[in-house]
């Protein structure tokens, strides 16, 4: 781990229900109906040579966790939840960050929080949300490719696998600014992420590994699973998939404002407290 790391595991500990407490519902809601690790189950259903995931329609729309439009609609409904509930987040850490302590009533401090980082999550969600969609076209494709070219498709689409999946990691470490650029300078989204990628050049590679570390730490226990199912496996899928959003939500929600915090050298009133 590194300065970003324990800097941010720290401030968890420190504000426990106020940086993870509120994020508890939606992370379960999308423990429940989306899998962190459905690519996962792809690669060992390819490995086992099971023929689920023969087309590229199959691995998409299982990449995506897209089961019909009832299902759509309820995780649109949560993904909003996890917006608001983010935005409130990242508000109260804003605000700790810089004042030490919360201003006004609790309602209104939530409402202000709700008010000033809604539009600038939601903007960037939206731009991970077209970022991952990019990437499960790609993936989709070459790993259907994979499968109708060799007859031990495995490898190639591990390889695939983790290619993709540390593109999207870097894009999240070089555009981590792109919210408080957006609150604290009132940048729009796409000069908030230049401006991200332009500030975070140099530290690029220490972000990346502060992230990726937890992604591989959340999702041991999830893989083991996975690969050795057993009676009743699903249940505790369920359970691990609602402990892995809602721990690396929260740690990101963090760690932006920790680096923001770090990068603008700015003094950090809460660590006075």
């Amino acid at each position: 781990m590194n300065i970003y790391s324990n800097s941010t595991l720290k401030y968890m500990g420190k504000n426990f229900l106020k940086s993870m407490g509120i994020l508890f519902i939606p992370s379960v809601l999308l423990g429940i109906f989306l899998e962190p690790l459905s690519l996962l189950d792809i690669i060992v259903s390819i490995g086992r040579k099971e023929h689920t995931y023969n087309s590229f329609l199959g691995i998409f729309k299982k990449i995506n966790g897209y089961a019909g439009f009832g299902r759509l609609v309820i995780i649109l409904f949560i993904v909003l939840l996890t917006i608001v509930t983010v935005s409130i987040v990242s508000g109260y850490n804003r605000q700790n960050m810089r004042y030490g302590a919360m201003s006004g009533g609790k309602l209104k401090s939530v409402v202000s929080y709700l008010n000033d980082n809604f539009i600038p999550v939601l903007k960037y969600a939206l731009f991970l949300f077209v970022s991952v969609e990019i990437v499960a076209v790609l993936l989709s494709t070459f790993m259907y490719t994979a499968v109708k070219m060799f007859a031990n498709a495995l490898p190639a689409c591990i390889v695939l696998a983790v290619i993709f999946l540390l593109l999207e990691l870097y894009l999240v470490s070089i555009s981590l600014l792109a919210i408080p650029n957006m609150t604290m300078k009132g940048y729009g989204l796409f000069k908030s992420l230049g401006q991200s990628v332009y500030e975070l050049s140099a530290k690029s590679i220490k972000l990346f590994f502060s992230i990726l570390w937890i992604i591989l730490l959340l999702m041991l226990p999830t893989m083991f699973v996975i690969i050795f199912p057993f009676k009743n496996a699903k249940y505790l899928l369920a359970v691990l998939s609602c402990i892995f959003y809602w721990v690396f939500i929260s740690y990101l929600s963090v760690m932006t404002y920790v680096v923001y915090f770090d990068v603008e050298e700015l003094e950090r009133e809460d660590l006075k407290v």
